[in-house]
């Protein structure tokens, strides 16, 4: 026999007289919620989780408790790697679900061909200047990068809600929109993929303190054998070009807690 309409009746006894026990109007449970580790490994994210960008091959995911903003990234594409690597990508974060572009995070920060993944650039959160500064400094946003063992490329956020809204409150139930944008050389966006004028490039990859949790030696792109200062120097045939596009991945999430 279903007891559903006695349980009103029930919590108010227990309330009564037993202030300190706390029950459940439904014997639900979230079987949602993930554990979230900042190392730059998407495993603990379930699959349905994340979408993909049909244009970037990106796969993102983005979740949130009562304190943290988590965003995850997922790049399999060599190609699109390249690009984040060597020109750099910001994070955008407009708490009024528009597309506004003036908060949010530049990570990794592409210098030319040269990318630093151990240090990132926040802006529009206070009025200070907009400096380098290490990915797990305490108090913002924090970033973890690194490879699996089939070298696709993750990168996870945590980001504190205090940074959205001064009143925490006030984002429950929330839709914010989040945003990532990358450039791209204009001639890898055509189907030859190549022309005429084309250069190889070499591509360098300088790592400064090596956030926690990236990929083990061996499941990383190949590298020399130091962790610290490390050039790589890769041929390939991806071109290099003055003449660059940007290209953006928006979507929205309702906080809930």
């Amino acid at each position: 026999m279903k007891i559903s309409f006695l349980l009103p009746i029930i919590n108010l006894l227990v309330a009564s007289n037993y202030p300190h026990i706390q029950l459940s109007s439904t014997s639900q449970i979230d079987t949602t919620s993930i554990i979230h580790l900042l190392d730059g490994n998407v495993a603990e994210w379930p699959q349905e989780k994340f979408a993909i960008d049909k244009a970037t091959k990106i796969r993102y995911a983005v979740d949130n408790d009562s304190q943290m903003l988590f965003l995850a990234l997922n790049i399999s594409d060599k190609t699109t790697q390249q690009i984040i690597m060597q020109k750099g990508m910001n994070l955008f974060i407009d708490v009024k679900g528009k597309k506004k572009e003036n908060r949010g995070v530049e990570f990794p920060l592409g210098m030319e061909n040269v990318s630093d993944i151990g240090n990132m650039k926040v802006f529009g959160f206070t009025n200070t200047e907009t400096v380098p500064q290490n990915v797990k400094t305490e108090g913002t946003i924090n970033i973890a990068i690194g490879w699996d063992s089939s070298y696709a490329l993750s990168i996870e956020y945590y980001i504190p809600l205090k940074m959205l809204e001064s009143s925490v409150t006030e984002l429950n139930n929330k839709k914010i929109s989040i945003g990532w944008k990358l450039k791209e050389d204009e001639m890898t966006s055509n189907n030859t993929g190549q022309s005429a004028s084309s250069q190889p490039v070499s591509t360098t990859t300088r790592l400064v303190a090596v956030p926690a949790g990236t990929a083990p030696a061996g499941s990383r792109p190949p590298t020399t054998s130091t962790n610290r200062n490390l050039t790589t120097t890769q041929n390939n045939t991806f071109p290099q070009t003055n003449t660059s596009k940007v290209q953006s991945i928006w979507t929205t999430h309702t906080i809930i807690f």
